[in-house]
């Protein structure tokens, strides 16, 4: 069951009962961006997120959320934020990685052992590192969300071996380690943006693409595309990042604020693609895909020359961040 505006009230009304703070009188009204539509997971994070300043702010401030690329693709919100147009926004961390190196460890293929494991990851101090790094180019971290596992969806056969994959032309997130994570699976990456899949599977310009189940239900890809390969490649983390010059304009009670909303928010996104996720494998059955599972060793075994470009990218430490991660229990 997904969690509703009024279930989050309800918890938040109690979280708040103790909290009163003294704010500037000024109302502000913070803009972020989407590029999925207004029910996915991840936006209505960002809503509650909204209602959490609000309700601490006492009505006066909160967040606006332009959904389903109103405002362009990941890369140009990404592009806005760091130039003020856009206070924050949600994106998946692969359109950041040609920005920030280090916002490639947690996209590595095959890295982490399970969610749990992610998530304690990116909870802590190597999470932290990560979107510390991201201060040099203008922005501010806030916190890591979940997207799910990520599989393969085709067209017109399904991946269920290397074999398949040889020679497909897959969409990928624009990230040069996406294009180097693809082509180690035999397949003719294919970088391309988000709002532009639907068509280009329709047209045929793309034999398939790569995401979490989530994507796939809110954009209605099931329409387009018949095969699901469940390769779990990638455990998908996003991000919210927050423009650093907004981000230092605010006072520090407001800043606090800030950072606390998605800190409390944070559960509650991710419950929701979970619930999300138990659920969508037999949804898209019911639509007509095809699911398939594969044998993760064989893909996993083709992936050390990403690893090795992520070294050259990142440098000395890149080594060391993997140990880290492989340490994490």
């Amino acid at each position: 069951m997904v969690m509703t505006r009024r279930d989050f009230h309800a918890g938040l009304a109690a979280a708040l009962a103790m909290a009163a703070v003294c704010l500037p009188v000024a109302a502000k009204e913070y803009r972020s961006a989407d590029v999925h539509p207004e029910d996915y997971p991840t936006v209505m994070a960002v809503k509650f997120m909204s209602d959490y300043i609000k309700q601490k702010t006492n009505g006066k401030d909160s967040i606006k959320v332009y959904t389903g690329n109103q405002l362009g693709g990941e890369k140009d919100t990404i592009e806005q934020t760091k130039l003020g147009g856009l206070d924050l926004v949600r994106i998946n961390v692969a359109p950041m990685n040609n920005i920030v190196p280090e916002t490639m460890v947690p996209t590595m293929p095959f890295l982490f052992r399970s969610k749990e494991h992610m998530r304690k990851v990116l909870d802590g101090p190597i999470g932290d590192e990560i979107l510390k790094a991201a201060e040099a180019q203008g922005f501010v971290g806030l916190a890591f969300y979940d997207s799910g596992a990520r599989s393969l969806y085709t067209v017109k056969k399904p991946v269920k071996s290397l074999a398949d994959a040889k020679g497909m032309k897959i969409r990928v997130q624009q990230s040069d380690l996406w294009v180097s994570l693809l082509q180690a699976m035999g397949a003719n990456a294919t970088p391309m943006p988000y709002g532009e899949v639907y068509t280009a599977l329709q047209q045929g310009i793309i034999d398939g693409q790569e995401n979490p189940l989530s994507i796939i239900w809110a954009s209605r890809l099931y329409e387009v595309q018949k095969y699901l390969s469940l390769t779990g490649h990638v455990y998908s983390p996003v991000v919210i990042m927050i423009s650093d010059a907004f981000y230092n304009s605010l006072p520090e009670d407001l800043q606090k604020i800030v950072v606390e909303a998605f800190e409390e928010v944070r559960p509650v996104a991710r419950k929701m693609v979970e619930d999300q996720e138990t659920e969508l494998v037999e949804q898209l059955r019911e639509k007509g895909m095809e699911v398939n599972t594969v044998e993760p060793e064989a893909f996993q075994a083709k992936m050390g020359g990403v690893y090795d470009d992520f070294v050259k990218n990142v440098g000395k430490e890149a080594k060391e961040f993997i140990d880290r991660i492989k340490e994490v229990r």
